[in-house]
């Protein structure tokens, strides 16, 4: 049995739920000085709880027109937009812990960061091309 598309949902659920947690160490860092030495960059952890929110909502609108469209994405296509939904903010939220990682792309950090946003990427791509092909054949 293939990867079915419900796995947006999962990785959507997880997004929500770490961008919920998100929001409470964010009123943790306006509030407590040992939050503030856990977190000493504010601005990132906000990124990190924004940008999970943002892959929230895209997971779980892609899998919607998955359904509407009946629409069957390959699963490398499921795969990557499930990792770079749950990566790319993952990179803010260590930046927000240690602002000092080196950023470059051959650093350990930016080789992730970038296998992260290569992947979404190709995972996004490929549902905007599924989306689209099966709504053309709607017409």
């Amino acid at each position: 049995m293939g990867i079915h598309s419900s796995v947006l949902v999962v990785a959507g659920s997880t997004c929500l739920t770490i961008t919920l947690v998100l929001a409470w160490l964010l009123v943790g860092v306006r509030t407590s000085t040992a939050m503030k030495a856990i977190f000493p960059n504010y601005q990132y952890l906000l990124k990190s709880h924004l940008d999970y929110l943002m892959m929230t909502g895209l997971l779980m609108i892609f899998f919607l027109l998955f359904q509407h469209f009946g629409a069957s994405p390959s699963p490398v296509v499921l795969l990557a937009m499930c990792f770079g939904s749950l990566m790319n903010p993952f990179g803010f939220l260590m930046l927000a812990m240690k602002p000092t990682l080196k950023q470059h792309p051959t650093s350990p950090f930016g080789l992730v960061m970038t296998c992260g946003f290569t992947a979404t990427t190709i995972g996004y791509a490929g549902a905007a091309w599924s989306v689209g092909h099966a709504a053309l054949r709607a017409l």
